[in-house]
């Protein structure tokens, strides 16, 4: 796992900042195992840090190696939060899972139906 994957994953905006400011990593870069920075801090519920990757140009419908948007991450992982400043970002959620089922069917938390709905 990279250092800045793992910065993500547990939400040092700073290392990340460090990261993309410092050592110019590009921000939709593929990190291990496929894995998007954006993809990984929506999966890990950092919203912080995934408002600052979209600042610095993260493609919010960019999907990884495994097909996998950020949105579809968070909506799997259900929150909310992440799922709000994905869609406030333009992220679209007409985008369907690997196996071609919709975004709502993928939703168990009921604020993450809700932003989907709306």
């Amino acid at each position: 796992m990279s250092g800045l994957q793992w910065s993500i994953k547990n939400g040092d905006l700073d290392a990340v900042k460090t990261a993309v400011e410092g050592e110019n990593v590009d921000v939709n870069v593929e990190l291990t195992g496929g894995r998007l920075p954006l993809t990984v801090a929506a999966d890990m519920g950092q919203t912080d840090v995934a408002k600052y990757l979209i600042e610095k140009g993260a493609d919010v419908n960019k999907k990884d190696g495994h097909g996998i948007s950020a949105l579809l991450a968070a909506v799997w992982e259900g929150h909310p939060d992440v799922v709000k400043v994905l869609l406030d970002a333009g992220a679209d959620k007409s985008v369907k899972a690997p196996d071609g089922s919709s975004l709502i069917s993928q939703a168990e938390d009921a604020a993450v139906k809700s932003l989907l709905q709306g």
